[in-house]
């Protein structure tokens, strides 16, 4: 696992010890590396348009599809009322 990526993982820069701690989290829970850093991740948030559609990475995603496709992601969704 290399720094970018566990970066991406979680959303910012981990410290030494934030990195150690996921990876022993990983070694000791058979959880997947993904699974483990998205305990410390900040969770991305997201405005949906009016049809529940929202952007990540260049994708355009519902609720559903994002859960489907980042099933160990947290995310918050903002609507207005």
């Amino acid at each position: 696992m290399n720094k970018k990526k566990l970066t991406e993982l979680v959303g910012y820069e981990p410290s030494a010890e934030m990195k150690r701690m996921i990876l022993d989290n990983v070694k000791t829970s058979g959880l997947s590396i993904e699974e483990c850093a998205d305990k410390y991740a900040l969770p991305p948030m997201f405005i949906p348009d009016d049809n529940g559609n929202f952007k990540h990475n260049g994708e355009t995603f519902t609720a559903e599809t994002f859960e489907k496709r980042y099933p160990h992601r947290k995310f918050i969704t903002i609507k207005s009322r």
